[in-house]
């Protein structure tokens, strides 16, 4: 069915005219931080050299600058410049705030944005100077909101209006807007969305301090209790190279390296200036006539680690900068906080990206037309949204045992349903590790109700062959005894958890998943306190789907074709994991395949690579493992269907190069080894990526979710078609709450469907409908899914150690 949607996506309606300038950035010392960077450019720009600079040039947050008029530099090809960024006016160079800035002329050629037409219009891939066109006109419509908007991370900038604290955990959360510019065979766009940002709180660092140790009482500051090296330990590793000024420093930023511990008050120093021993409290009297209201509290070190003497300056005298971005991964039990911060309605969420919304802070897309930048630069956006032509496909129908079900925007209900392959559990058992709040008239009545839905689905369940409590603080001992009580023969454990129970759970995960090679399944308490019959055929579905069976199945078009005959197929989905910010351990490669003609049954293989390394290491080792182990009773495959997770747009093209041809060398080697007569399988390698800023809201009745106001399950979009490879975009899933996101497949190879858009399109719509534990079509095809979970899986075991 054919529908119109809307996107956020605009049209650059006149690219730039002149040709641009590249300037060599050096600074003397070196600069480590961006924003200091950026301040001294725009101080370079605005006052130091202001004539010499008009127009302004855009600079790139690191080493280049971009002008569209040549320099008529001092030094001719190059030249230096003393920037102060403090207010004493003769601070030599290398003092706080003063630096030499050296300008050259770089070898590379002009930048001509109009040469970006011949790309678009022919296709083929980015290069070095396509690339660099690019990144011009990124830098132009990001120039001025980062400059106004100090508190950005390059790509999308933020504001502290409407902030929301996390509570407890010295973090807050700012809205923001995210800008990107990027080619399609319709024209340059510009792609416009909201955004969040994790954001450190400011303010006193006392109260700080108090918000993220959850405490009453400033006595507690004095970490002299028995939580006190604990809660110390913390607050450190919150407050560590955190930006702060003291009422004793003026407007000079300082950054905390270590906290002190109290009395601070009563902490003693050799006073350098006068040659005697005093007390912090008594040189803050004397000094700067500033009596400490909190002497018995902690106190911060500002100086480095390799300063010629230690300076230390009491909490209460200090105050945490705003804005300042917190990298670091949020608090598990604050993630419901954070989506209900960041939902958003498709109608207001768009209303707010075209700057018609009253709340909030301005749309980059109303100041567009005011840039000075873009004016230089002659380079026009228009202000309204594209319009597309797009399709809604039709779901597959869920087979059951006793017949067929249609969904409904994305889901459907097991209610009086039997599993099209129902499982047994003959011989399973049950751990409550919360018997505090789960007694065991509670564990009876969940077991009962547990072996009742089963049947009713038509599972085997048999009565529990062990029933246990279990010590949380000791878990394996539990789990070990019940192993050997069964003699190793289990099908599955189910375990009781409490509600807040991350830590538990991992442990239970390991020692089943790892240790010792057996099923466990975790319910928590909260959730069996009000369980009805869909919670509990839920669980019958996820225990159903970890004892081999299938609860339904999508009667597909696609995918049977691809088995014609006596034609064999292996789907495959493949991702990388990697560390959270900050930390150096290794990522995790995980590649998952098919095992069975409908594309239902999957087999997981993982391997650890170097950190952040996107490329797969060892894809041809993993592919050949999983082509002898589809091929130990099966023909080998004549089709290969390959879907890459997590490839951004500009690590496509290397992506592409190394792991077709490793799909390829396995394939061929396997073939020579075992000289198999076939000739080798067809590939098709599709990018998918979730992770993009593109959404799509309905603009006619027949795509239109009434509850949500979203775009209906099944919404296919070819219009905004890349010219780097065909692609489209899929939302595949009906949403819940907030505005709906699309995943977008790029096609990078196609010796199956010769891009054939719409094969595309229902193939990974129909995978969508496969996902073992759902009662609904997913966002990604089951084997992407997959290969995410089994990545994600591994980390969340602990299983590396550095």
């Amino acid at each position: 069915m054919e529908v119109k949607v809307r996107t956020n996506s605009f049209p650059i309606t006149q690219l730039p005219t002149k040709k641009y300038f590249q300037y060599d950035i050096v600074f003397r010392p070196e600069i480590p931080i961006p924003r200091k960077r950026e301040q001294a450019i725009h101080a370079l720009q605005n006052s130091i050299a202001p004539t010499l600079f008009h127009p302004r040039g855009v600079y790139d947050g690191k080493r280049l600058l971009y002008l569209s008029h040549q320099l008529n530099l001092p030094g001719g090809g190059g030249a230096t410049f003393t920037v102060r960024l403090g207010n004493d006016p003769n601070a030599p160079i290398g003092s706080p705030g003063v630096y030499e800035v050296l300008i050259a002329r770089t070898a590379s050629e002009l930048v001509r944005p109009m040469d970006l037409n011949q790309l678009m219009a022919t296709g083929g891939t980015i290069d070095r100077k396509a690339a660099t066109a690019i990144n011009l006109l990124q830098l132009l419509i990001r120039q001025t909101s980062n400059q106004n908007n100090p508190t950005n991370n390059g790509r999308a900038f933020f504001s502290d209006i409407g902030k929301k604290s996390l509570q407890n955990t010295g973090i807050e959360l700012w809205r923001g807007f995210f800008q990107s510019v990027r080619p399609t065979i319709r024209g340059m766009i510009v792609t416009i969305d909201t955004s969040m940002a994790a954001v450190y709180e400011s303010g006193y660092l006392m109260d700080v301090a108090m918000h993220v140790l959850n405490l009453r009482n400033t006595r507690d500051l004095a970490f002299d209790g028995p939580h006190g090296e604990r809660d110390l330990r913390k607050l450190q590793a919150h407050l560590k190279h955190r930006l702060i000024k003291t009422r004793t420093t003026g407007e000079r930023t300082k950054t905390i390296h270590a906290l002190v511990p109290g009395p601070i008050g009563r902490f003693k120093f050799h006073n350098l200036k006068s040659g005697e021993d005093t007390t912090i409290g008594h040189y803050y009297e004397k000094a700067y006539n500033i009596k400490l209201q909190y002497p018995e509290s902690f106190g911060v070190r500002i100086s480095g680690q390799n300063a010629p003497f230690v300076v230390i300056v009491p909490a209460e005298l200090c105050k945490v900068l705003p804005g300042q971005l917190y990298k670091k991964r949020l608090p598990s039990d604050r993630m419901k906080d954070v989506i209900d911060f960041t939902a958003m309605a498709p109608a207001a969420r768009m209303q707010t990206i075209q700057g018609v919304s009253q709340a909030g802070m301005p749309s980059p897309i109303q100041g567009y037309a005011q840039s000075e930048y873009l004016t230089d630069a002659g380079m026009v956006v228009g202000v309204r949204p594209l319009e597309l032509k797009a399709r809604l496909l039709p779901h597959p129908k869920m087979d059951f045992r006793n017949g067929d079900l249609t969904p409904s925007n994305g889901s459907w209900n097991v209610v009086n349903r039997i599993f099209k392959t129902p499982a047994e559990m003959g011989f399973w058992a049950v751990i409550n590790f919360d018997s505090s709040h789960i007694g065991q008239p509670a564990v009876n009545k969940i077991i009962h109700d547990l072996i009742r839905c089963g049947r009713e689905v038509g599972m085997t369940v048999n009565e529990p062959k062990e029933v246990l409590g279990g010590n949380a603080h000791a878990p394996e001992r539990t789990l070990d005894a019940v192993y050997q009580a069964m003699n190793g023969k289990i099908d599955v454990i189910v375990v009781l958890l409490p509600r807040e129970a991350d830590e538990l759970r991992t442990q239970v995960k390991h020692w089943g998943d790892i240790k010792r090679g057996v099923r466990t399944s975790c319910l928590r308490e909260d959730k069996l306190r009000k369980a009805n019959d869909q919670y509990l055929k839920m669980v019958a579905i996820k225990l159903n789907a970890r004892m081999g069976g299938h609860y339904a199945l999508p009667r597909c078009v696609i995918i049977p074709k691809l088995a014609q005959g006596s034609e064999t197929f292996m789907i495959f989905g493949a991702d990388v994991a990697h560390p959270g910010p900050g930390t150096n351990r290794p990522s995790i490669a995980s590649l998952v395949f098919s095992d069975d003609p409908n594309a239902a049954k999957y087999i997981a293989y993982s391997q650890v690579q170097a950190p952040r390394l996107e490329i797969i290491e060892n894809l041809e080792g993993m592919v050949k493992e999983a082509i002898l182990f589809f091929g130990r009773n099966k023909q080998p495959p004549k089709r290969i269907i390959f879907y890459r997770d997590g490839v951004s747009e500009g690590e496509m093209e290397a992506v592409k190069l190394v792991e077709v041809a490793a799909i390829q060398n396995a394939c061929q080697e396997i073939w020579t080894k075992k000289g198999v007569p076939t000739p080798l399988p067809t590939l098709s390698f599709i990018s998918v990526a979730k992770r993009h800023h593109t959404i799509f809201t309905p603009l006619d009745n027949n795509v239109d979710d009434r509850k949500t106001g979203n775009c209906l399950a099944g919404l296919a979009v070819d219009q905004l078609r890349s010219p780097l490879a065909p692609d489209f975009y899929l939302q595949s899933h009906g949403a819940i709450k907030g505005t709906s996101r699309s995943a977008h497949y790029s096609i990078l190879v196609d010796e199956n469907f010769n891009s054939d858009i719409p094969t595309h399109t229902k193939l990974a719509f129909e995978l969508c409908h496969l996902y073992a534990k759902a009662t609904r079509s997913i966002s990604l095809p089951a084997p992407v899914y997959y290969a995410d979970v089994s990545a994600v899986f591994l980390w969340s075991l602990k299983l590396i150690v550095i």
